[in-house]
């Protein structure tokens, strides 16, 4: 290799540039196949004169830019140490997805549910959907499902994150699932079964910490709703929210 003396640069210092450049271009190229993971939870007491409960949600994946594995575990304990059922559309839910990206904003996903009810009643799907962020930047989470007992359900999550300030964030959120059939032994009836919509507003401590209060409203329809007031549920709820996001 011939050396070109530029500026005055001696030879050596010449040389060692080449090797650093040579040293650090494969190593960049690699950085676009890395492994990453990362964890999201939040923990919130539903308030309510009614039925107020403690629920759940978190979340882990781990991966690349194209390819995850996502494991998820969500759920809601009345105060009496119960499973709320929330119509058969929640319960203690378990779920394990391969995803793979499908556009910049988008990804695919596929994988199976486990989810266990009052009375220790179960429940097991086959589901596939898509997650990822739509026009305005609103966070959409869709998934089909079908499970053991031949219902086809459809979920559908989406919230969106309002900066009122560097660390305050207001949070609408709406939730939402339809069932193809009803399933009584879980409380879930067929069509529209239970909606939730509301506001999370939340203050980050860190962007890895932030307290929140909120409020919502959730509505039990159709068969739904007379399977929980069979049950002695109210079909209709307004709730206060006070809980905590972290991530890392």
């Amino acid at each position: 290799m011939r050396i070109i003396r530029a500026g005055g640069a001696p030879p050596a210092m010449m040389m060692l540039a080449v090797v650093i450049t040579y040293v650090a271009a494969p190593a960049l190229a690699m950085d676009d196949q890395a492994t990453y993971w990362r964890f999201d939870g939040r923990v919130e007491k539903r308030l309510t004169s009614m039925a107020p409960a403690t629920e759940w949600a978190t979340s882990a994946w781990i991966g690349d830019d194209s390819t995850k594995l996502r494991l998820q575990n969500s759920g809601v304990i009345d105060d009496s140490g119960h499973i709320d059922n929330e119509g058969g559309t929640k319960g203690i839910d378990n779920r394990f997805f391969y995803s793979r990206r499908i556009s910049d904003y988008w990804d695919a996903k596929a994988g199976v549910q486990f989810t266990v009810f009052d009375q220790g009643v179960t429940r097991s799907a086959f589901m596939a959907g898509v997650e990822g962020v739509a026009p305005y930047g609103i966070h959409l989470d869709a998934v089909l499902a079908v499970s053991q007992t031949a219902v086809v359900s459809a979920r559908l999550e989406a919230t969106y994150d309002v900066l009122l300030s560097q660390k305050l964030i207001a949070q609408p959120f709406l939730e939402a699932m339809v069932a193809s059939q009803d399933d009584p032994a879980i409380q879930l009836g067929g069509g529209l079964a239970r909606y939730e919509v509301g506001l999370r507003l939340r203050y980050e401590i860190a962007k890895e910490v932030a307290p929140y209060v909120g409020i919502s409203f959730e509505q039990f329809t159709g068969n739904t709703a007379n399977f929980v007031a069979a049950a002695g549920g109210p079909t209709s709820n307004v709730r206060a929210l006070v809980g905590l996001k972290v991530w890392f």
